[in-house]
C-alpha cells in the first residue's frame, strides 16, 4: 500500500484525500442520521403498541409487527438516498480533487523543468509565475530566482577571478622564462650579466611567491576556517606593528585589550601600510592610529597620496581590482591585499570602509568590537 502510495502523483493524492474526506464525512452523517431516526422509530412503535392495547381500541387493526411502519418506510428510503447522493458526492469529490490537483501541479512540473536545466549547467532560466498561481508558488518562484542570480554572480565572479589569477601567476613566469632564455643562448656570459639575470627572477619568484599566499589565504577564510582568537593588549600590538616599517608614523594607540586574531590582524594592517606607502606622496607619509568607539576599536592608516575617488572606494576592496592606473603591478601590487583585509575584518564580525585622510590622501580604517579600553588609575600620588 505505501508504495503504492509513493508512486501516485499530487493529482492521484490529492483526488484520493478529498474522496476518503467525502466518504468519511458521509459516513459519519449517516450513523448519526440512522441512529436518531431508530431512536424515534422506538418511541413511535412503543405510542402505537400502548394505542392499540388501549381498551376501546378497532378491532381488526393490523397488529404491531403485522407490516412495515411508516417510519421504517421512511428510514429505509433516507438510506438509499444517502447512499445515492454519497456514491454521487464521491465521483464528484475525485474529479474536482483530479482537476485541482492537475491545476496546481502544472506550475510545479513548470518548475521542475527549469530546475532540471539549472542542474545541467544552464543557469540563465528563470522560473515564471502568473498572477494565477498560488501565493506560496510565486513567493517560491521569487526565492528561487533570486537564488539563481547569487549563483551566477558567484559563478561570474569565480570565473573572473580564475582569470585574474592566471594572468597574474603567468606575468612573473613569463618574465622568469624570458631572462633564463635570454642567458641561455650566450654561450659565456660575463658575470654582470648572471648577477642581473639572477636579480630579476629572484624578484619575479618573490612576486609569486607573495601571490601564492594571498591565494592561499582567501581560499582558508573562503572555506570557513575561523581566526584563532586570543586576548591582546591594543597599543603594545599595533605599535610594534608600526615600528617594524620606518616609513610609518604611529600616534594617538588607545590602551585597551581585545580578542583577535595576532597573526591575521597583523597580515591586515602590513597590507594597509604597504598599499599606503606604495602610494603615498612626494612626502611619503604613512600614519597608524586607533581610537575606541562605541565598544569598537578603529584602526586607520592614513597616507598623503592622491586618495580614492568616491565612486572607487566600495570597489577596491574587489579582488585583483585597481582603481587608478598608477596602482599597476609594476607598483608590487596584485590587488589582492584589500580584499585580504575585508574578509578577515569580516571574519571577526567587523567592517572596513575608505574615506579621505587628513594628510591628504586615502584614509582605510577598520572596526573590531569587543575592545576593552583600559581603566585609569585616577588615584593621586602618595
Amino acid at each position: 500500500m505505501s508504495s503504492a502510495w509513493r508512486r501516485l502523483g499530487l493529482r492521484g493524492r490529492l483526488g484520493l484525500s478529498i474522496g476518503t474526506i467525502v466518504v468519511l464525512a458521509f459516513a459519519v452523517v449517516f450513523v448519526a442520521v440512522r441512529a436518531q431516526m431508530s431512536n424515534e422509530s422506538a418511541v413511535i412503535k412503543r405510542e402505537e403498541g400502548k394505542e392499540r392495547s388501549a381498551p376501546g381500541a378497532a378491532a381488526g387493526e393490523p397488529s404491531e409487527g403485522s407490516a412495515i411502519s411508516p417510519i421504517e418506510d421512511a428510514q429505509s428510503d433516507v438510506e438509499k438516498t444517502f447512499l445515492a447522493v454519497g456514491a454521487a458526492s464521491l465521483l464528484a469529490a475525485l474529479l474536482a480533487g483530479y482537476l485541482v490537483a492537475a491545476r496546481t501541479a502544472s506550475p510545479l512540473r513548470r518548475f521542475a523543468a527549469t530546475a532540471t536545466r539549472v542542474d545541467a549547467g544552464d543557469l540563465t532560466p528563470r522560473l515564471e509565475a502568473s498572477g494565477a498561481d498560488a501565493a506560496e508558488l510565486r513567493t517560491l518562484a521569487e526565492a528561487f530566482n533570486h537564488m539563481l542570480d547569487r549563483l551566477d554572480h558567484a559563478f561570474a565572479r569565480q570565473r573572473e577571478f580564475v582569470s585574474d589569477a592566471s594572468h597574474e601567476l603567468r606575468s612573473p613566469l613569463t618574465a622568469i622564462r624570458g631572462q633564463l632564455e635570454v642567458l641561455a643562448r650566450q654561450e659565456s656570459p660575463d658575470a654582470a650579466e648572471v648577477r642581473r639575470v639572477e636579480a630579476v627572477v629572484l624578484r619575479e619568484l618573490g612576486r609569486t611567491e607573495r601571490l601564492v599566499e594571498a591565494l592561499l589565504t582567501l581560499a582558508r577564510l573562503d572555506e570557513g576556517a575561523g581566526p584563532s582568537f586570543g586576548e591582546v593588549q591594543a597599543a603594545p600590538f599595533f605599535r610594534e606593528l608600526a615600528e617594524g616599517n620606518r616609513a610609518v608614523e604611529s600616534a594617538d594607540l588607545v590602551e585597551g585589550s581585545i580578542d583577535l586574531d595576532p597573526d591575521l590582524i597583523a597580515q591586515v594592517v602590513r597590507n594597509l601600510i604597504e598599499n599606503a606607502g606604495r602610494h603615498a606622496g612626494s612626502e611619503g607619509r604613512v600614519s597608524l592610529s586607533t581610537l575606541e568607539e562605541g565598544g569598537s576599536l578603529i584602526v586607520r592608516v592614513d597616507d598623503d597620496g592622491s586618495g580614492i575617488p568616491p565612486a572607487e572606494r566600495e570597489r577596491v576592496f574587489d579582488r585583483f581590482h585597481r582603481s587608478q592606473p598608477s596602482r599597476d603591478r609594476a607598483s608590487g601590487g596584485s590587488g589582492l591585499g584589500l580584499g585580504i583585509a575585508r574578509s578577515v575584518v569580516l571574519a571577526h564580525g567587523g567592517r572596513i570602509w575608505v574615506e579621505d585622510s587628513p594628510l591628504g590622501g586615502a584614509r582605510v580604517s577598520f572596526a573590531l568590537p569587543g575592545f576593552r579600553p583600559a581603566i585609569r588609575d585616577l588615584s593621586p600620588d602618595p
